[in-house]
């Protein structure tokens, strides 16, 4: 199973393959380039990994969910940093543009910030259904301005916060416009270029306008069949992985214009306090 993955600014995808226990790493062609990672509790090993984000020095931090840590690896597998304590079973991560590691733990219901040196920083979020709370945030990603956005999955919406942990927008079903579904599975998220918010919801992809509605830019026609998460490529591409009921596990190139959807965000998001 493909878990997740991120794109290096040098074109390379990492790929969290998570039963296996490894990182795998491909060019946009879909070449393979190398792998690292096995399974056990040894500060180079893996035990079920499931995000990876890219660092400012084109680093991979990865969470080892069972293993309760975030490990960050050289592109040629070299663990070189190593942060742990903090997490009951880390899932997403992101890195801010200053190194900051925002991790979402799906068992604290939390997101966890961690300093440049791996040392904790701050936390927020709690269990529950409020505007306030988390219910299973999988997914993260931090804007330049360092907003962080997460996919609050139990409570099929995704939330904006401050760098702080100060909530600034919710998005939920009423703003998605989303007429003909009626339970909403939100999975991976990821910014382009442009700061705009990409996410998974069901079988199809959407891009996060300003108002909360989910405007529909990859389908089942285009390919799209079971997606999990995705990456937005600086060459032009979103590459997402994809996989249902053990029988294919791949990793899917789309081409994306940015252009074609520049019009629908013409600004950042309007932060309104809550």
């Amino acid at each position: 199973m493909c878990a997740t993955l991120n794109v290096y600014s040098v074109g390379e995808i990492a790929v969290v393959d998570t039963e296996n226990h490894r990182i795998q790493i491909f060019n946009e062609n879909g070449s393979f380039k190398s792998k690292f990672g096995s399974k056990g509790c040894k500060v180079d090993q893996f035990n079920y990994p499931l995000g990876v984000a890219i660092t400012p020095n084109n680093q991979l931090a990865v969470t080892d969910s069972v293993n309760a840590c975030v490990k960050v690896f050289s592109t040629d597998g070299q663990l070189v940093q190593l942060c742990g304590g903090e997490f009951d079973f880390p899932y997403g991560i992101a890195v801010s543009i200053d190194g900051f590691f925002i991790v979402t733990d799906i068992f604290k219901h939390s997101v966890i910030i961690l300093d440049p040196e791996g040392c904790p920083h701050h936390s927020f979020g709690e269990f529950g259904s409020g505007v306030k709370q988390l219910d299973h945030p999988y997914f993260v990603a931090v804007d330049q301005s360092k907003q962080i956005i997460v996919t609050d999955s139990g409570n099929s919406s995704i939330k904006l916060f401050h760098f702080d942990g100060k909530l600034l927008r919710m998005f939920s079903q009423n703003d998605f416009k989303l007429i003909n579904e009626t339970f909403l599975n939100i999975q991976g998220l990821c910014l382009d270029a442009d700061g705009n918010t990409i996410v998974i919801c069901n079988s199809t992809i959407y891009i996060l306008i300003k108002s909360g509605r989910l405007w529909e830019i990859l389908s089942t026609q285009d390919g799209v069949y079971s997606p999990k998460s995705l990456s937005y490529s600086p060459s032009g591409y979103l590459v997402v992985t994809q996989y249902d009921s053990g029988k294919r596990h791949e990793v899917t190139v789309f081409r994306y214009k940015m252009e074609d959807f520049r019009s629908l965000n013409s600004a950042q998001f309007y932060a309104i306090s809550i």
